[in-house]
């Protein structure tokens, strides 16, 4: 059943051009700070000056649509921070 589910909803996905532009947004601000520590620094230490805790970007996996609902949400939860850290080394 799970592995239905998953077709399924991959299948819509697939089909949303919306859906396409958000999540290749997504994985492109996760993969940038992924790949440059200095970025990721940058933004763990505004995530403790903002929230009081780091918050981890996580990098969807191209089998499981859920991998995509956790890498928007950990995007989301962490907004504020790659808002500051964005704007202040005007990156992207």
């Amino acid at each position: 059943m799970a592995h239905q589910m998953n077709l399924v909803v991959g299948d819509i996905f697939k089909e949303s051009e919306s859906y396409k532009v958000v999540s290749k947004n997504a994985v492109r601000i996760v993969s940038y700070f992924h790949s440059s520590p200095y970025f990721t620094g940058l933004l763990r230490n505004e995530q403790k000056s903002i929230y009081n805790q780091t918050i981890s970007l996580i990098t969807p996996g191209e089998t499981r649509w859920n991998s995509f609902y956790f890498c928007f949400n950990s995007v989301l939860k962490t907004e504020a921070a790659l808002k500051v850290i964005i704007i202040f080394n005007l990156i992207f």
